[in-house]
């Protein structure tokens, strides 16, 4: 989940912050960021929640782009 790495990196966040904030080990932001598909949905979203919380803003994809990522002008 490169989106994930690049919306840490949007928010400021070593990867000790991040986990946290999210409530998880270091280990599963680590996990999350390689995309393993061993971490649980409800581990994505605690991480996905906290970047949230810095601002951070989920774009989807489009027929044109990928998805993406922003900080929000309001955060």
């Amino acid at each position: 989940m490169r989106l994930i790495k690049a919306a840490r990196a949007l928010a400021g966040a070593s990867q000790d912050e991040l986990a946290q904030e999210a409530g998880v080990s270091r280990q599963i932001v680590i996990r999350v960021e390689a995309a393993d598909e061993t971490v649980t949905v409800d581990a994505v979203e605690k991480v996905r929640a906290a970047l949230e919380r810095r601002s951070v803003v989920f774009i989807p994809s489009t027929a044109e782009r990928g998805p993406g990522v922003a900080l929000s002008k309001t955060g």
